[in-house]
């Protein structure tokens, strides 16, 4: 290729292109400069925003500062070019603890693994009050998750502050506060203090609750008389709902003819047959039941999408004051189109019919008085109302006895939920576990599920400053941790993992719950402003159905998981130390929670048959017309069961507990005597033989040697185990005596040895009179109704409990005496103990003691 040829053309070229040129300079120079301008700027602005911690109305702010990532500080890091990672470490440095909400987790999530990881210093739940009066947003934290530890009052987790604050809320009801009823505020505390314990139940009495009933009330009156045709109003129902008629109250008696099909005990005369079930029991709802659906329905009705009459709330409501309950078949609702036929007697009961029967008069162990709902309203001078048009359909079409159930198992779950963490806390004091299991980084930092981080604060709260639970494992040498378990076993080591998910499902069950308990579930509903009638179906109660079998499935992990801890209690290969089946006396004729652990068995097997879902069992019903339905209330039904079952399974477990944690302590008072028996004996024996350093270190190694024995002897009469945990020492004794540079006179050697049986028979006897002493002092209440309470901290009021308020005491007084007066003479049976607790469950008599032990 030729050569281009530096003409002068060439020259001029060059000079245009040179990278030299002064103009090329000066436009990067003015680029330059507009950066450096564009920085400057960005480096003003960002002190005025720093600085708004210091005005002087924040001067009350102390370190560590809270600072909120929102969208608005994604967005400014990312037009700008900063490094997100590296702002959230600039808060850390200036004391700020980046806080990141809900809404921004998800958008942080799409920017990749590295900027995960900046989202480890805190997540921080929002939730958002409207005020309507002056306008104002108050924003407030639902869950806080601190991963650095700081000097804040620590605050009550979700479950325990709903649990606390329902508590406090039944209380307040239970000493006479009224039950509001406006449409939107029931909660499950009021349903369970109307239900259960007949607190007041009062009408929100505004103006604008009464001006909205009568505009659904006029809607209705309207197109009756105008003719129009409104289901349920002019059409039949369901299947049938292409008939008409121009005669809606007879339409209205047709549909409670055709509901009221249920089985009920037809008379209380005396039965020629023993029934296989209680006739009542087998076929009626608790009252309870029956109450709370009234005042759901009360509840549904006084929000204006019915169409019926305030006067037939205030008829409902007279019920509840008159505590006259209808008597309700407890079988026969699919929950599809709601609980018709059960609210069907409600209907009944309100316009006294004499068919309809009632629970009236005093209160009574078992069933009260059955009589005619006519007879009742009477016997209180109440007038039976007369329908008008829709409220028979408006009365009966919804979830309420779904609901009612519902919530009154949800109120009990959760106390069973927050018990058994209770009780997790007790089994790792009574095994002699660790409170690191539960330690925070493990779960607020490696695995930050939002129960799991709550059920392992509880439990790590609850054994702060217990003697029986160690804080974490010591660090030892190889050759030290010879045959030692390092860690604890998993029912109570990954606990708060198994019942964190519990932990979530029962606060969505509750979230469900509450919103349906202050829902409309009619069909038709009825706009009051509008006039316009809508046809849908809010009576389908699958949101019930999917809460109760949730939170029946969290029963059944619950009663599993107290279960595996219970069966470790009494196995003497599993428990460290403790007497097979927890026995005070001789385990040769003392066989004591082993008829306990063969009925826990029983119950967890029990809650898992009746974990499987009703759900799945649906059937097509009622002309092919109601194809799919929820089964809410079988499903709320079975939940019921479940908690009365788990509820023994807690009860027999809590007394076990009890049990073992007398025994814990009397183990302890054990080892202490007879490491001052093997120093004192030593001395009696070897005293010419050992200078005080010699004598010091022995008994140090048979102490050692003799605890491990104490520990695998449990199943041993005490005779026989002293005699082997005295036997234990006899190879240190023989190793020491014989060692290389002992003895140089073969005489004084085997006067020595000589004295090694005095030694093994003098701690043998001591020891077994230490023993029966201990275990009559024990039993026999000389040291006190509740001999662990000085070894238990934060659990000791749940313990005291137990031995104190309950009457229970540590068992075994009778085998201890060989039975010398007989059975059950001086003491009641094991069942009795465990019932007097499963009582106290039931009762709700132990929920002030667990709420105290965290408010």
């Amino acid at each position: 290729m030729g050569k281009a040829k530096k003409t002068r053309k060439f020259a001029m070229v060059k000079r245009m292109l040179n990278p030299n040129d002064i103009r090329l300079k000066e436009n990067q120079l003015k680029q330059k400069k507009k950066e450096e301008e564009e920085k400057e700027k960005l480096v003003r602005r960002v002190p005025q925003v720093a600085s708004s911690l210091f005005f002087a109305h924040n001067t009350a702010l102390v370190p560590p500062y809270r600072v909120l990532i929102d969208t608005n500080f994604i967005n400014f890091s990312l037009q700008n070019k900063l490094e997100l990672v590296s702002g959230m470490m600039d808060c850390l440095y200036a004391k700020c603890i980046p806080c990141v909400t809900d809404c921004v987790m998800a958008e942080l999530e799409k920017l990749g693994h590295r900027y995960r990881i900046a989202l480890r210093s805190q997540h921080l739940q929002l939730g958002a009050q409207y005020n309507e009066v002056d306008g104002s947003l108050k924003v407030t934290a639902l869950a806080y998750r601190p991963a650095l530890k700081t000097d804040t009052v620590p605050q009550p987790t979700p479950l325990l502050a709903i649990f606390i604050q329902s508590h406090k809320e039944l209380d307040s009801y239970k000493c006479g506060r009224p039950i509001i009823v406006d449409g939107h505020n029931l909660s499950i505390a009021a349903v369970t203090a109307a239900s259960r314990y007949h607190a007041t139940v009062a009408l929100d009495q505004s103006s604008n609750v009464e001006a909205r009933m009568n505009k659904s009330r006029d809607v209705i009156t309207s197109k009756v008389l105008a003719g129009t045709s409104v289901y349920g109003v002019s059409t039949g129902f369901g299947g049938s709902a292409d008939t008409r008629t121009d005669k809606p109250l007879l339409l209205g008696n047709a549909l409670l003819q055709l509901l009221q099909s249920g089985v009920l005990p037809s008379s209380s005369k005396p039965l020629d047959a023993l029934p296989l079930l209680d006739p009542v029991a087998s076929t009626t709802m608790p009252e309870s039941w029956v109450r709370g659906a009234i005042l759901i329905r009360m509840n549904s009705l006084i929000r204006g999408h019915s169409g019926v009459r305030l006067e037939l709330v205030k008829k409902m409501n007279d019920l509840l004051d008159a505590d006259i309950t209808p008597v309700v078949p407890l079988r026969g609702s699919i929950s599809a189109s709601g609980d018709l036929s059960p609210l069907s007697y409600v209907a009944g009961t309100v316009t006294g019919n004499p068919s309809i029967h009632v629970f009236d008069g005093p209160r009574t162990f078992g069933a009260r008085a059955i009589r005619s709902s006519q007879d009742a309203l009477a016997a209180h001078n109440i007038e039976p109302i007369s329908l008008a048009s829709k409220e028979h359909l408006g009365i009966l079409n919804g979830t309420a006895f779904s609901a009612s159930v519902a919530a009154l198992a949800l109120h009990d779950a959760v106390h069973l939920a927050l018990l058994a963490q209770v009780c997790t806390a007790m089994g790792t004091e009574a095994l002699a576990g660790t409170r690191g299991s539960f330690d925070p980084f493990i779960h607020d930092v490696a695995r930050p599920h939002p129960g799991q981080i709550e059920s392992a604060k509880l439990i790590w709260d609850l054994l702060e400053g217990s003697t029986f639970a160690s804080t974490h494992e010591e660090e030892v040498k190889i050759e030290e941790d010879g045959g030692v378990l390092r860690q604890d076993r998993y029912p109570l080591r990954t606990s708060p993992q198994f019942i964190g998910p519990q932990i979530e499902d029962l606060l969505d069950s509750l979230k469900t719950i509450t919103i349906e308990c202050n829902s409309t579930t009619d069909n038709p509903l009825v706009d009051g402003e509008t006039g316009k009638i809508h046809n849908g179906g809010n009576f389908q109660a699958m949101a019930v159905t999917n809460a109760m079998e949730k939170t029946r499935l969290s029963l059944h992990h619950l009663g599993k998981l107290l279960f595996s801890q219970c069966a470790e209690l009494v196995n003497p290969t599993m428990n460290r130390g403790l007497p097979p089946s927890l026995a005070a006396t001789d385990p040769s004729l003392d066989y004591h929670c082993k008829g306990v652990d063969i009925a826990s068995a029983a119950y967890v097997a029990e809650l898992g048959y009746l974990a499987s879902p009703v759900s799945t069992h649906v059937q097509s019903a009622e002309m092919h017309n109601q194809a799919v339905n929820s089964m809410a209330l079988v499903s709320a039904r079975a939940t019921i069961n479940s908690l009365e079952v788990l509820s023994m399974l807690t009860a027999s477990y809590l007394y076990a507990l009890c049990q073992a944690l007398d025994l814990r302590a009397l183990q302890k008072e054990l080892v202490e005597g007879l490491n001052q028996i093997a120093s004192e004996e030593l001395t009696n024996s070897f005293g010419r033989s050992l200078s005080a350093s010699e004598h010091s270190s022995l008994v140090v190694k048979i102490c050692r040697t003799m605890q491990d024995t104490l520990e695998g002897t449990s199943t041993m009469d005490a005779s026989d185990r002293m005699h082997k945990i005295a036997a234990s020492s006899t190879t240190l004794l023989v190793d020491f005596f014989t060692g290389p540079a002992s003895f140089e006179d073969l005489a004084a050697l085997g006067s020595t040895l000589a004295c090694v049986p005095e030694f093994r028979a003098n701690v043998t006897s001591r020891g077994t009179a230490l023993l029966d002493t201990l275990r009559r002092d024990y039993l026999s209440g000389a040291r006190g109704t509740a001999p662990a309470s000085r070894y238990l901290n934060k659990t000791r009021p749940v313990y005291e409990f137990v031995r104190q308020t309950l009457g229970i005491r540590m068992h075994g007084s009778e085998n201890f005496a060989r039975f010398a007066k007989g059975l059950y003479v001086d003491d009641q049976s094991v069942g009795q103990n465990v019932s007097i607790i499963h009582e106290a469950i039931r009762d709700g008599k132990l929920q002030p003691v667990i709420v105290d032990l965290f408010d």
